[in-house]
């Protein structure tokens, strides 16, 4: 068959069978096996491919890691994702064995668990582990789920294999998680975006600006100008360590702002498609810390470099510890590591919603950013809450927003929801012109 894509298949043995039946429903795809229990095999087999395929395909992010460096820049680099698929068997393989009520987890986002546990009404309580999941933090992930056993009635789900054969060896109960099936041909779809249109997007140049939250105050907690330089230099390592995993180039604008430099392509894969951001929980974690950061797409480095800054400006609107981003098409994305991030324009000009914000005495941003949300949920519905957290401003705040729509009967009650035993119910609210949305 012409113009097949030929694409060089890269992961553990394990792996084979399930990657074949996959592969076998994508006639357009001519796999390049390479497969090897030995973790560093991974670059190995990357740089001997060179020249042979199309694209890669690496089993799960840390033969990605290993593999990165061996990666020629102008291919396209996949690795799969952990998300629900293989997390609902890890599940349920575990529910067999025996009850439980914790889980210990790494190497998946909060996010997606937390979607599983709602989908599958469990009631268990569960905790993530947070630092960078890779071989050298091998005996800090082995600790700490070894410390979360010991608290009692606590099970564990790992995306490392070497550490369920460790926990297997210390007699605690784990499942080791895998992609499944669902999430393999996922990506493969997304690889065959990978045109030359998708090639020259992936490209593109990212800038990323960085800002320390409330600095100021910071500084005047640190006793003198040594400390204040010793704990910018921990943020500068912790910053350097996550940019050089996007192949990027980081520097310090001043004391408290960072700009880095990378491609669309490697932006996109580190993020799992904008999904996860953990440096954000990483910094607050360790520095105790919170940062905010921008991130702008654009067809030129003029272009991206101002939409950064914009986008910097949404996630301190936000109320900082965020990332947002805006793209070449100054549509604004984000927060990026919230299971289901609004998608909104930056600029308003829809006279409809102009002529109803002037109407209300509202900014009409607030409007698009609502009908983002509607359109997202598929109902025409939405709490005080909800529009709090997407408009980055207190509950209070949003009460008196709702409170000038029902006035200016842009918005009316339509009930009210209890979300536990205890507290006040909820009230919950529709858009009047919003009908057409869902």
């Amino acid at each position: 068959m012409e113009n097949r894509i030929r694409l060089g298949v890269i992961g553990p043995l394990w792996v084979r069978e399930q990657m074949e039946n996959c592969l076998t429903m994508f006639p357009s795809i001519e796999p390049v096996f390479r497969f090897s229990d030995q973790l560093l095999d991974a670059a190995v087999f990357t740089n001997e491919l060179d020249r042979e395929v199309d694209a890669y395909l690496y089993s799960g992010r840390l033969p990605y890691l290993v593999a990165k460096s061996q990666i020629p820049n102008e291919l396209p680099a996949f690795y799969i994702p952990l998300k629900g698929a293989g997390l609902y068997q890890a599940l349920y393989r575990l529910r067999r064995k025996q009850s439980f009520e914790r889980i210990s987890l790494d190497g998946i986002a909060p996010a997606y668990v937390e979607k599983a546990r709602k989908s599958l009404d469990e009631s268990f309580s569960f905790t993530v582990f947070e630092g960078p999941v890779t071989l050298d933090n091998v005996d800090d992930i082995l600790s700490f789920h070894e410390a979360q056993h010991s608290a009692g009635d606590t099970v564990i789900i790992t995306s490392m294999k070497i550490i369920a054969e460790l926990l297997t060896e210390k007699g605690i109960p784990n499942e080791w998680l895998k992609p499944a099936e669902e999430d393999i041909i996922v990506i493969l779809e997304r690889l065959l975006l990978a045109t030359d249109q998708r090639r020259e997007r992936e490209s593109q140049v990212v800038f990323g600006t960085i800002q320390i939250d409330s600095y100021s105050k910071l500084v005047k907690q640190l006793a003198s100008a040594h400390q204040v330089q010793k704990r910018n230099a921990q943020l500068y390592r912790l910053l350097l360590d996550y940019v050089e995993q996007m192949d990027g180039f980081l520097t310090s604008i001043s004391g408290d702002e960072y700009l880095f430099i990378t491609n669309r392509g490697t932006f996109e894969r580190v993020t799992e498609g904008y999904k996860w951001m953990p440096i954000l929980d990483e910094v607050k974690r360790v520095l105790n810390m919170r940062i905010s950061i921008g991130v702008g797409f654009g067809r030129s480095a003029i272009e991206a470099g101002t939409h950064s800054r914009i986008a910097l400006f949404q996630a301190q609107e936000y109320g900082g510890s965020s990332c947002f981003i805006v793209r070449e098409d100054r549509s604004v994305f984000g927060p990026v590591e919230v299971a289901a991030p609004v998608t909104y324009p930056l600029t308003v000009t829809d006279q409809h919603l102009i002529k109803q914000a002037e109407k209300a005495g509202m900014n009409a941003a607030h409007f698009e950013k609502i009908i983002a949300l509607i359109k997202r949920k598929k109902v025409n519905q939405f709490t005080a809450h909800e529009l709090a957290q997407i408009l980055g401003i207190t509950i209070r705040s949003s009460h008196r927003i709702i409170l000038s729509w029902v006035d200016a009967e842009i918005i009316k009650i339509i009930g009210t929801e209890k979300l536990s035993a205890r507290g006040r119910p909820r009230q919950v609210f529709m858009l009047d012109f919003g009908k057409e949305l869902v």
